[in-house]
């Protein structure tokens, strides 16, 4: 058989009717190893034959059996006189409505082929291949309804189909109603050669299922019959195990599974935090440089501005004494200003750019200088001043001297002395207004100035 090639798997398991209620805590999925059900898939479950409440009519139907062949069975000795017999079967009560055996009265099967078998209609990563799985299950789905109605007709008293679980299959019950020789209605598998024989069984299914590419399992019973027949040992014996213990099986390997899942999931949690906190340790040292890179940033840019500044100041002095710059009093605040020398000169253009990088230091230059100018500049008018102070008060002495003098000459050439005083006067007189006007010379100097060589004696000289 090639790797390509799946066989239809078809089991059989016996059932009792007390079983029935486990059955359907399965189906409902209310029993206990829920671990291989893929909860998100139960809806897609589907009923195929039957109703929902299948199992309660089926025992129903077969508490009716078993009280029809009470009833009649009591007819029967009433009408022969059994009373002994009677009272017997009275204590006795009814009694089940088939013959004890190892399996039970009823079957269920199981229908279903590998995996692999319905994952290769289509990959399974694409839309495309999930839809194309749908369809076969659903042709999967049409052959094994045809192929129950075909060999148990009505005696298909459930059946449908599971896509919560691993693998796509189909449950099925068969109730094999008959009677017996008696004519009582009774529960008989062998009644269907498909019970009775599980290699005509297989055989029908492999014919069956070969519209849909399967192929019939492997023939371990006549490989075995013929084996012994050749005296040699044959194939062992499958041993089919319960469904219940199956399943138990089942969800023991899944829980171990996800008893290892789980502990591989905490690991991860645990590196994850782990990974997280590193993170956040490595988000706040990064915070942190960034903090310290803008505060060196900042550092370096008001290092820059204080050289700046400080090399505007520079440029200012050394263009005041090159004599490019000067300071204008234009204003109440000195104002550095380009002289005509700086205009004509090329090497009071790299001056200008220095003092034009810091508009602070320009301004502090001024400051600087502009004080220093206003001091020297009043020094000096203040020693000016003083001079004209005592260069006036040799003019003043001098002027008293001549007049004393100028009053004993003759008339003649004390007219001439005037002429030649007017002009000495007229010098004078501007020197007083300014020393007045600047506040250096009172009233009485103003009054004792009038007086010139053409004035009169006093009548005492």
């Amino acid at each position: 058989m090639s790797s390509s090639q799946h066989p239809i798997v078809l089991r059989f398991e016996g059932l009792r009717p007390e079983q029935l209620s486990r059955f359907e805590l399965h189906r409902l999925r209310k029993h206990q190893d829920r671990c291989e059900v893929d909860r998100s898939r139960t809806r897609l479950n589907k009923l195929l034959i039957g109703s929902e409440t299948w199992a309660k009519e089926v025992l129903a139907e077969i508490d009716e059996m078993r009280m029809e062949n009470f009833a009649n069975e009591l007819t029967r000795l009433k009408k022969r006189k059994r009373i002994g017999e009677i009272e017997k079967r009275m204590i006795e009560g009814p009694k089940d409505p088939w013959r004890p055996s190892k399996h039970g009265p009823m079957r269920e099967v199981i229908i279903t082929a590998h995996a692999e078998w319905f994952e290769a209609a289509g990959d399974q990563a694409t839309w495309r291949g999930k839809m194309a799985k749908r369809r076969r299950e659903k042709e999967f789905e049409d052959l094994a309804i045809g192929w129950l109605t075909y060999n148990f007709g009505e005696d298909v008293v459930h059946a449908r189909a599971d896509r919560d679980e691993k693998t796509y299959h189909i449950h099925a019950v068969i109730m094999p109603r008959g009677e017996d020789q008696h004519g009582r209605p009774m529960l008989i598998p062998s009644r269907h050669e498909a019970i009775r024989s599980y290699e005509l069984a297989q055989d029908i299914a492999g014919v069956w299922f070969a519209q849909a590419g399967l192929l019939r399992g492997e023939a371990r019973a006549f490989a075995a019959r013929q084996a012994k027949a050749a005296g040699m040992k044959g194939p062992d014996p499958v041993q089919h195990k319960p469904t219940w213990k199956w399943r138990q099986e089942i969800a023991a390997s899944l829980w171990a599974e996800q008893v290892g899942l789980n502990a591989r999931s905490s690991t991860l949690d645990e590196r994850e935090k782990a990974l997280d906190e590193a993170k956040e340790a490595l988000d706040a040292e990064s915070a942190a440089v960034e903090t310290r890179s803008v505060a060196v940033g900042a550092r370096e840019t008001a290092a820059q501005h204080m050289a700046d500044e400080a090399d505007s100041v520079l440029a200012a002095a050394e263009g005041l004494a090159e004599g490019f710059f000067e300071l204008a009093d234009d204003s109440s605040t000195p104002r550095l200003a380009v002289t005509e020398a700086g205009k004509a000169s090329e090497g009071a253009k790299p001056l200008m750019r220095r003092v034009a990088k810091s508009k602070k230091g320009r301004r502090r230059a001024e400051g600087i200088f502009g004080r220093a100018w206003s001091t020297m500049r009043a020094r000096a008018q203040g020693d000016a001043e003083e001079r004209l102070r005592e260069e006036f008060a040799e003019i003043e002495t001098t002027r008293e001297t001549l007049m004393a003098v100028v009053q004993h000459l003759p008339p003649v050439v004390r007219q001439r002395a005037g002429e030649t005083w007017k002009a000495v006067v007229k010098q004078v007189v501007g020197l007083e207004k300014l020393l007045r006007k600047r506040g250096h010379l009172g009233a009485e100097k103003d009054r004792r100035g009038a007086s010139g060589p053409n004035a009169k004696p006093s009548d005492e000289k």
